[in-house]
């Protein structure tokens, strides 16, 4: 049993440990999966099971990515060649907020939060498992070795380009996760293993697979906002096999932007969770096209996640219509409005009632799944006692229709109207 805390250590949901020490557990890697801006998916082995690890970098460990283009002007630059400086205390940002936004507002444990807050509710099916973190400690030999089998295309990649002839696997280490303090170790979160769709699927066949999900896609998104998490960052690629997998940019209530703060408006999260239906919609619209598209053609959804704004030119005038209309927060692309609300505000979970109902937090749900099953256990077998007792009564099971008569009576036609005589 894992004896490290749980992350993040503040108000809210956390996600536990899986290993304390991958050194001396049964750990094995078996390659990488994937990346993105701010992360690795390694596929590994543990206690021979298979799991997807998601490797996050130190940056997005540290500093968090608070841009809103609704707030702040827009970057000339694409986002993701922008540098994550660290924050300083200003007139707008104070130290305790810049605190609290390091533990609510970086990759890594925007991720914990989320899988922490799925596993309180009892809610895991809306997205992928994940079963808890890990540290890769790179300054101990023993960690570096498991990574030598993979370090060859680093070395050719980044190592030779800067002409360097005399490198260590430390310096491999450095280059394959940009990762210049090995003492500073990388966190990393442990997920359901999903294979890729194998390459011969015909297009038609994964596209009508795709399409046959989206409705329970949408609930689950409904889901999420229910529980107080907000995406902002919704794509297809974040998809796999219908579950959700990236939460790096996710955010959860409590949070220092929700609206017990006072540091943003009170609309923040709902602004958010209308981005989060506006980006599935796309989705929508995506797959509309793909199945006009497929040969032979695919039946098309009536799914609608956000109408568009010329929906409401064709009806009748209402009061929101007038005025201006509050922003979308959106960290990647241009102010946008938001016209009408979403069905949920994530803002109005009460996260504190989840965690008064038990000491334990994210253990609550289960116990009382487990005590449940333990009535309905007790039920049943008093249920079957009963039923032996009445048994044990009726011995003689009689078919139906048959009459009961008296014991020295005998059917039979001398004797049939003796047996039913009143004299």
């Amino acid at each position: 049993m894992p004896h490290s805390k749980p992350l993040p250590d503040c108000d809210g949901p956390k996600l536990e440990c899986f290993l304390d020490d991958i050194t001396i557990d049964d750990f094995k890697l078996l390659g990488i999966s994937g990346g993105g801006a701010h992360s690795q998916v390694w596929k590994a082995e543990i206690h021979g099971k298979v799991y997807a690890i998601k490797i996050f970098s130190d940056l997005g460990t540290k500093e968090p990515w608070i841009f809103f283009s609704a707030f702040d002007e827009f970057p000339e630059t694409e986002w993701e060649d922008c540098d994550f400086e660290p924050l300083v205390a200003n007139d707008e940002l104070s130290q305790s907020t810049i605190d609290s936004l390091r533990l609510h507002a970086t990759s890594f444990y925007n991720e914990c939060r989320v899988f922490g807050r799925l596993k309180e509710l009892d809610r895991k099916h809306f997205a992928i498992k994940a079963y808890g973190y890990v540290e890769f400690n790179l300054d101990d030999e023993r960690v570096q070795q498991k990574f030598l089998p993979f370090l060859e295309e680093s070395k050719l990649q980044s190592l030779f380009s800067e002409g360097r002839k005399d490198f260590t696997t430390a310096d491999t280490i450095r280059a394959l996760f940009k990762h210049n303090d090995l003492k500073i170790p990388l966190m990393a979160i442990v997920k359901e293993w999903i294979p890729l769709p194998e390459s011969q699927t015909m297009p038609y066949v994964l596209t009508e697979k795709q399409m046959r999900s989206l409705p329970q896609l949408l609930r689950n998104l409904y889901g999420l906002h229910k529980s107080g998490i907000v995406v902002r960052d919704l794509k297809m690629q974040q998809y796999l096999d219908g579950k959700l997998v990236d939460f790096s940019f996710a955010w959860t209530i409590p949070h220092i932007f929700g609206p017990e703060s006072g540091v943003k408006p009170r609309w923040s999260f709902e602004s958010m969770a209308a981005w989060d239906l506006k980006c599935f919609q796309d989705m929508l619209d995506c797959f509309d096209k793909r199945a006009d598209e497929t040969v032979p053609r695919i039946r098309k959804h009536n799914l609608v996640a956000w109408r568009k704004d010329d929906v409401y030119d064709r009806l009748r005038p209402r009061p929101q219509m007038y005025g201006p209309s509050l922003p979308m927060l959106i960290y990647d692309s241009p102010v946008q409005p938001m016209m009408h609300r979403p069905p949920f505000d994530p803002a109005k979970f009460n996260w504190r009632a989840v965690q008064k109902s038990t000491k334990k937090g994210a253990d609550v749900l289960p116990r009382q799944r487990h005590l449940k099953e333990e009535r309905q256990q007790k039920r049943q077998r008093r249920e079957d006692q009963n039923d032996t007792s009445r048994r044990q009564v009726d011995t003689r099971r009689r078919p139906p229709g048959e009459h009961l008569v008296r014991p020295d009576c005998v059917f039979n036609s001398a004797n049939y109207s003796r047996c039913f005589s009143t004299n």
